[in-house]
């Protein structure tokens, strides 16, 4: 709509069981209850479950069959959070110090009086009022948020955890609190606090409705050069925690030492860093047909009387002539063996000469805006309408499925515990209020829901 992909949460589909096949048959059947022509698609995105993810008998797998064009996206938000895991997981300073964490949250979450003590400390010490957030392995960002708020708060929670100790000799309050006292946990948090934020940017971009599959290098790309900053003898986190370092030694009995610090970047900060930028990076390979979109950008285009300007996007043209312009053996959701036919033809080649010129001649804008205009002009679609099409297919392959998450979400809030009985069909309908409303109704609008309300009678009238 208007040169922006648009995303509408459809149904809930009932499944019999949650194998890949079972899964294929439901979307199918679905989608042709709804006249969606599943051998139109072009791009779908699922997590990293083999079950949906599986090369040769996934779900991507199985929907290929019926519309072999279709390019299959691991949800980069998704890649991104298990680049996270796993370099923590393979770093035990790192690991250690989630481990804490995660033994932190519990204790004050699972007991109002212990919060509440908290919380009183920090009303003492001046601190902002935060909760301990739950630091969580599949949950994105949920790290940052945690570490942020457990570094902002970190004398009020070790003297918390010592007062509750001294009134009720509890073990756990010791133990997090001695974990908490040594230096390397203290160092460690404030790496985090500088890592983490960088990793949750480019996250929160990747959610973000309006990206599309070219940026995501760029985006990439930028966030591993910032991390190399944090390896740095004076990184910006090491300079702020040795300003913060006499305030801090004062209420935790910590002693910091250059040393010690330079010891930690060395053993735990560059391992680390390094693991993680080699995650993202292997993680975040790009496909040579998504990465071939990337000629679209007028910025990349060279000067008209460069040398390079005559051969400029032809080879890349080729890898998507090569796959969408190619004729691939398919199959109908009854089984039934055809062959699909090309989405471009062999005219783009031609196309791409003149569309070169014509970039070379335009202000230099973003490729979004590129894209957008391939689509929504009438004049450039007519003479290029292959070059078009290729503009509406990747503008039309998802980035992630954050929004799928956010249905996940919005299910949690209706379908609670005490609303446990909610039927399907009911919760369908909430579910299509909760995420499709806009934000803001007209009148008429208004006015066309109250009357359907009153179509039938009811206890209470509007």
């Amino acid at each position: 709509m208007d040169g922006q992909p648009v995303e509408h949460f459809l149904d809930i589909v009932p499944l019999k069981a949650t194998d890949a096949k079972t899964i294929y048959s439901a979307l199918v059947e679905f989608m042709k209850d709804k006249n969606i022509q599943i051998s139109k698609l072009v791009g779908m995105g699922f997590d990293g479950a083999a079950t949906f993810s599986g090369k040769h008998n996934g779900v991507q797998s199985l929907l290929k069959k019926i519309s072999p064009h279709a390019l299959f996206v691991h949800c980069h938000c998704h890649l991104l959070q298990l680049a996270c895991v796993q370099a923590a997981n393979a770093t035990s300073g790192i690991k250690h110090v989630y481990i804490t964490l995660t033994t932190l949250w519990k204790f004050f979450h699972y007991s109002p009086k212990r919060a509440e003590s908290l919380k009183a400390v920090q009303q003492v010490l001046d601190l902002p009022e935060l909760k301990v957030v739950k630091p969580s392995d599949t949950r994105w960002l949920s790290h940052e948020r945690c570490v942020k708020a457990v570094k902002a708060s970190y004398s009020a929670i070790v003297t918390a955890l010592n007062n509750i100790y001294e009134q009720t000799h509890a073990p756990e309050a010791l133990g997090i609190s001695k974990a908490l006292c040594r230096p390397s946990t203290l160092v460690a948090i404030y790496l985090l606090d500088y890592v983490l934020p960088q990793v949750a940017k480019l996250s929160r971009a990747l959610q973000t409705e309006r990206i599309d599959l070219t940026a995501i290098t760029p985006l990439v790309d930028a966030t591993l050069n910032t991390l190399d900053d944090a390896m740095l003898p004076a990184a910006n986190w090491v300079l702020e925690l040795m300003d913060a370092k006499n305030e801090i030694e004062e209420v935790t009995d910590i002693t910091l030492t250059t040393e010690s610090i330079a010891t930690f970047q060395g053993q735990v900060a560059e391992p680390f860093i390094r693991m993680l930028k080699a995650n993202i990076s292997s993680r975040f390979i790009s496909q040579d047909i998504v990465s071939s979109f990337g000629i679209f950008d007028p910025k990349k285009v060279p000067a008209a009387d460069s040398s390079d300007f005559h051969t400029y996007g032809e080879d890349l043209i080729d890898v998507l002539l090569a796959h969408y312009g190619a004729e691939l053996p398919a199959k109908t959701a009854g089984g039934d063996e055809y062959t699909k036919e090309a989405l471009i033809s062999r005219e783009t080649r031609e196309e791409w000469k003149t569309f070169r010129s014509y970039l070379s001649k335009k202000p230099k804008g973003n490729l979004h805006l590129q894209l957008k205009e391939l689509t929504t002009s009438d004049m450039l679609s007519e003479i290029f309408p292959n070059i078009s099409t290729l503009a509406n297919i990747c503008l039309s392959i998802p980035v992630s499925t954050a929004s799928v998450e956010r249905s996940f979400s919005k299910m949690k809030l209706i379908k609670t515990r005490i609303r446990n009985r909610i039927g399907q069909s009911q919760l369908s309908y909430l579910m299509k209020i909760a995420m499709e409303t806009p934000e803001t109704l007209s009148s008429t609008q208004l006015n066309d829901i109250i009357t359907v309300w009153n179509k039938k009678p009811r206890r209470i009238a509007v």
